[in-house]
């Protein structure tokens, strides 16, 4: 599910589990190389989080909210609030070694 302005708060705030969050925009290519990575990384630890993502061309307001200046950007939320996050393209490996830590 992609997140927006409006659903951003109550959707973070009422997860049954920690959110890992994509900013993201449809013309960033490494957006794009990063997106089938945590996808797949999401899916192994579906038991664990729920991914979602934002699109920051669409919903600026989330995006200046949580300081999103570089794309594509990744926070983690647990109990509603920021516990960590990366900027930038990662290995499959270091995100969930990333994940395996904060959860």
């Amino acid at each position: 599910m992609n997140l927006t302005d409006e659903n951003f708060e109550a959707e973070i705030k009422n997860a049954k589990k920690p959110v890992l969050v994509d900013f993201f925009a449809v013309w960033c290519e490494p957006c794009n190389m990063l997106a089938p990575v945590l996808k797949k990384v999401s899916d192994e630890l579906k038991d664990k989080i729920i991914l979602e993502k934002v699109n920051v061309d669409e919903f600026p307001i989330t995006s200046q909210k949580f300081q999103i200046d570089r794309i594509p950007a990744v926070i983690l939320f647990k109990d509603g609030k920021p516990a960590g996050g990366f900027i930038g393209v990662r290995p499959e490996a270091d995100i969930k070694n990333w994940l395996e830590k904060e959860l």
